[in-house]
């Protein structure tokens, strides 16, 4: 047999086996589309009865922002915590950021919870909030769970995440001062000029 014959042969033999050597790899267990997957922008985390999805933080640049992602609880739950402390560019931990909002989110079993979309908005705001940074959470759940993530800090401006639109955050209402009522005052009598009677 020509030896150029034989070398391809053997090529195709070689690229049979890879092929082959692929498509097992894809069928067993551990194929990477059955594991929690976590996308190129938001980080996922499985916490006992309740699965993160998606988590990030969207901020405006001027330190205030929205929570962003998706929770799904396999029985009736709701949040009763949420830390988030922003890493800075050199690893360090900045300021605990304020979270408005976090008491208010209920998690019926099995319903999936938009945190960006419904009820109020779950806001945060601290000086050293920025995209372009991570964040370290720490979700605390009625039932129990805890979730522990670094998430990253999107920024408003990008497309994707221009629809949010965070209201204001509440705050500490504040009384306006009530001006003191004027001093009462005497209506001037007009003065009067003696006559002389001739």
């Amino acid at each position: 047999m020509p030896r150029s014959t034989t070398a391809r042969r053997s090529c195709r033999v070689a690229l049979a086996g890879i092929g082959a050597a692929l498509l097992l790899s894809g069928c067993g267990f551990a194929v990477q589309t059955l594991q929690p997957y976590t996308p190129a922008q938001g980080v996922n985390v499985d916490a006992g009865d309740v699965l993160v999805r998606n988590l990030l933080i969207v901020a405006d640049g001027e330190g205030g922002g929205i929570i962003s992602g998706s929770l799904l609880s396999s029985v009736d739950n709701r949040v009763t915590d949420i830390n988030v402390t922003p890493v800075l560019m050199d690893d360090t931990d900045g300021t605990p950021l304020e979270v408005y909002g976090a008491d208010d989110v209920e998690l019926p079993a099995n319903r999936l919870v938009a945190l960006s979309t419904e009820g109020e908005q779950v806001q945060v705001s601290g000086e050293d909030l920025s995209p372009g940074l991570t964040a370290r959470f720490v979700l605390t759940f009625e039932s129990g769970a805890e979730a522990a993530v670094t998430a990253p800090v999107m920024a408003f401006d990008q497309a994707m995440y221009a629809p949010l639109s965070p209201t204001a955050p509440p705050t500490t209402a504040t009384q306006t001062p009530i001006a003191s009522p004027a001093a009462p005052t005497t209506a001037a009598v007009p003065a009067t000029t003696p006559t002389t009677t001739p």
